[in-house]
C-alpha cells in the first residue's frame, strides 16, 4: 500500500520527549499508512540509542543518524529527502509543535491545500508564553521575510517550523548554499514557499507550548542574527530562480 503521510522531525538531546513525541504522533495517524522519519543530529544524552532500540520493533520508524552535527536545515532537508509519503509534515520533535494538530494540516491537503502552515498569528492562533526579549526577535525576524522575500508573504508565519506539504510540489536542496551559516539555520519552511510561488498556502492556528522537559536550542540573539539572515538571502535567491521558470 502506498504511504500516505510522512511525518519528519530532527532531534537533538530530546531523550525527555522523544518517547512521548512518537506516541503521540502514531496515536494522531492511525488508520493511516505513514512513516516517521527522525534525523538525529549526533544527540549525546541517549536519545539516538533510543531511537535504534525502538525502530527495531516499530515498523513506521526510520532514523537517520549524522555522524556529526549539521544543524536542523540540513537535518530536515536529509528527512524531507528520504520521505515517500503523499503528503509531508515537519515539525518539532520538542512536543512545543502539539501533535493534535496533524489531523487538521491532513485535512486542508485532503482539501485543495498545498502547503499548510501553522500559524501562530492567525485565529486561533497563539505564540505561547514567551518572554518580550523572544517576541521581538521572532517578530523582527518576520517582518525582515515578508520585505525581502515575497513568497513569504503567501502566510501569515513565515517562520513557522510546522507545515505540510504535498511531496508533489518542488522540494530541491540540491542548489547550492551561498552563505556559509545557511545550514545551521532552521527555516527549512522559507525555501518550500520560495520553490512553489504559484502553490495554495492554507494557515491554521495553532497554540504554541512551552517547553516543558529538556534543554531549550534556542541560540542567543546575535548567533540567530547570523543564521537567519544568511538563510534568508538564501531563500531570496531560490525565489528569484523559481520566479523565472
Amino acid at each position: 500500500m502506498n504511504l500516505q503521510i510522512s511525518v519528519v522531525a530532527a532531534t537533538l538531546n530530546e531523550m525527555d520527549n522523544i518517547e512521548i513525541f512518537l506516541d503521540e504522533v502514531e496515536k494522531q495517524l492511525a488508520g493511516y499508512t505513514f512513516e516517521i522519519i527522525i534525523v538525529d543530529d549526533n544527540s549525546r544524552d541517549g536519545t539516538k540509542e533510543y531511537l535504534a532500540k525502538r525502530m527495531a520493533d516499530d515498523e513506521h520508524l526510520r532514523v537517520i543518524e549524522n555522524a556529526i552535527r549539521v544543524g536542523m536545515l540540513g537535518s530536515l532537508k536529509m528527512g524531507i529527502d528520504r520521505a515517500n509519503g503523499e503528503y509531508c509534515i515537519v515539525m518539532d520533535a520538542d512536543l512545543q509543535h502539539p501533535p493534535e494538530v496533524i489531523s487538521r494540516i491532513i485535512d486542508k491537503l485532503q482539501h485543495g491545500c498545498d502547503i499548510v502552515v501553522g500559524s501562530r498569528y492567525t485565529d486561533g492562533g497563539s505564540a505561547g508564553d514567551r518572554n518580550s526579549y523572544r517576541a521581538i526577535l521572532s517578530i523582527g525576524a518576520q517582518y525582515m521575510a515578508y520585505a525581502i522575500l515575497p513568497s513569504s508573504r503567501l502566510t501569515t508565519d513565515p517562520m513557522s517550523g510546522l507545515f505540510g506539504f504535498r511531496m508533489s510540489l518542488n522540494h530541491d536542496f540540491n542548489h547550492r548554499n551561498r552563505f556559509r551559516l545557511t545550514d545551521m539555520g532552521a527555516k527549512i519552511l522559507l525555501i518550500i514557499l520560495a520553490e512553489n510561488r504559484k502553490s495554495r498556502v492554507c494557515d491554521i492556528g495553532y497554540q504554541f507550548r512551552d517547553r516543558e522537559r529538556g534543554k531549550s536550542k534556542i541560540v542567543n540573539g546575535t548567533s540567530f542574527l547570523k543564521r537567519y539572515i544568511s538563510e534568508l538571502l538564501d531563500a531570496f535567491i531560490i525565489d528569484r530562480e523559481w520566479a523565472r521558470r
